[in-house]
């Protein structure tokens, strides 16, 4: 019989030993979807910063399930457009605590948008400063165009 997920608070209150354990358990029992709805997580991605914050993730996601933050901004067919930044230029990784992202990309205004709310969410749980550059540019010919409209 699997043994129930703890709440996110009874699961914080574990030793580092007994979280990594736990966690290894319930890898095998259970989805990670049964986990993050456990813990109210609406996406992946807050549960592997939580992993990374409290410094088990090495030890408990398995390494063909590794996050990697390009990942929470990622679209179909064009992961390529992402990079971790500014680490990735230098071929580092960023230190645990921190985190880096750089979006350079033209998609769809309803695209962009699913992306920025993804992000926002995600930020929402950041409780040191961010820095951001944002330059969001019209590009190539609105739908009216492509009808032979004027406008």
């Amino acid at each position: 019989m699997p043994q129930p997920i703890l709440p996110i608070d009874e699961f914080l209150a574990l030793s580092t030993e007994e979280q990594v354990e736990k966690l290894k358990q319930w890898k095998m029992d259970y989805t990670l979807k049964d986990i993050r709805d456990a813990w109210g997580f609406k996406h992946s991605a807050q549960y592997y910063m939580l992993l990374k914050k409290l410094r088990i993730y090495e030890r408990v996601v398995n390494k063909s399930d590794k996050f990697s933050p390009e990942q929470l901004l990622a679209s179909r067919g064009a992961a390529e457009a992402y990079t971790a930044a500014p680490y990735a230029a230098g071929g580092r990784t960023a230190p645990e605590d921190q985190f880096g992202y750089e979006l350079n990309v033209t998609l769809s205004g309803p695209e962009l948008a699913e992306k920025l709310e993804r992000l926002a969410y995600f930020l929402k749980g950041e409780h040191k400063t961010v820095s951001i550059k944002l330059s969001i540019i019209a590009s190539g010919t609105s739908p009216s165009d492509e009808d032979g409209m004027d406008s």
